[in-house]
């Protein structure tokens, strides 16, 4: 079964009436028997996974939720728009407000364990009102100070300290030891957002090519990590400067930097026992040509 949306974003204001459709399309060969479920969500951790507080008392979003209960009968190959109604209250906090409406292949039961297969649309409301949005970056970093190739990972903790969700997008621009852009890294273009007062961890990689990544002796290991610094070239010092802006006027700015070095040890290796081996060629050679002079100077007196 498809879901339309799967997730929504809308603005609700207090004392009026929200109405909207959700949408499913049965895509099985068989007739299905869908029942509805409202939750209340939360962030699970700083991934940014929804967490789902089955059989909780509603709160907020979740109680002024209005949709049929079910069983709602869609045919094979069929679609069903299901009417959702909102009614804000007069007196409801200004700020995000989150619920989950689930569909689900059996009704609900108070008290008991359910096992059937959901699917859900998110819901993040924004009530009109006195909004703060506020946040700052928490956390830049790079996984290591050193690679010896791309890619070279970061990570970024973003911390929403207003009543609303923000979903901060910018850029990671990334420079050499003079101050050249080497590259230019779209940060959070998935545009995820993170919930009021909690922090929310995002990533973001430079790469380039292929990496090899299989396990042998110690000399085909050492060709594969040459082989990888090559595909993923990189030397020297760089600097990651990252740039967010968040919130509806762009109001949340921030800034911050981290550097590392990528040093392909391998490749310098390798090159470097060549440079070695073409001056010792040439020293040879040289000594050589000039014994092959004296002797031909030797000869003609």
């Amino acid at each position: 079964m498809t879901l339309i949306p799967p997730s929504l974003e809308i603005g609700l204001k207090p004392g009026a009436e929200y109405d909207t459709v959700i949408k499913l399309f049965n895509e099985t060969s068989n007739t299905i028997s869908l029942y509805t479920e409202v939750t209340n969500f939360s962030a699970k951790g700083e991934t940014g996974q929804p967490e789902f507080d089955f059989g909780g008392e509603l709160i907020g979003l979740a109680k002024w939720i209005n949709v049929e209960k079910g069983p709602i009968v869609i045919e094979p190959g069929k679609r069903y728009e299901v009417p959702v109604a909102i009614k804000t209250p007069v007196d409801a906090d200004p700020g995000g407000h989150y619920a989950t409406l689930f569909f689900s292949s059996s009704p609900p039961e108070e008290g008991q364990l359910r096992i059937a297969s959901k699917v859900g649309t998110l819901i993040l409301a924004r009530v009109d009102g006195e909004i703060k949005e506020a946040g700052s970056i928490t956390e830049f970093s790079a996984s290591k100070k050193t690679f010896s190739s791309l890619p070279v990972e970061f990570t970024i903790r973003f911390s929403n300290s207003g009543n609303v969700h923000l979903k901060p997008t910018g850029k990671i621009a990334v420079k050499n030891i003079f101050g050249k852009e080497t590259v230019s890294i779209d940060f959070n273009a998935s545009k995820g957002a993170t919930l009021p007062n909690t922090v929310r961890m995002y990533q973001a990689t430079w790469d380039k090519g292929l990496i090899i990544d299989k396990s042998g002796n110690v000399w085909s290991d050492f060709w594969q990590g040459y082989s990888n610094e090559k595909n993923n070239f990189a030397l020297g010092k760089y600097t990651a400067e990252l740039s967010i802006t968040a919130g509806t006027l762009e109001s949340v700015k921030d800034t911050a930097k981290v550097g590392f070095w990528v040093l392909p040890w391998h490749m310098m290796l390798v090159w470097g026992l060549l440079a070695v081996l073409a001056v010792l060629l040439i020293i040879f050679l040289i000594k050589k040509y000039n014994a092959w002079i004296l002797k031909k100077a030797k000869s003609q007196q």
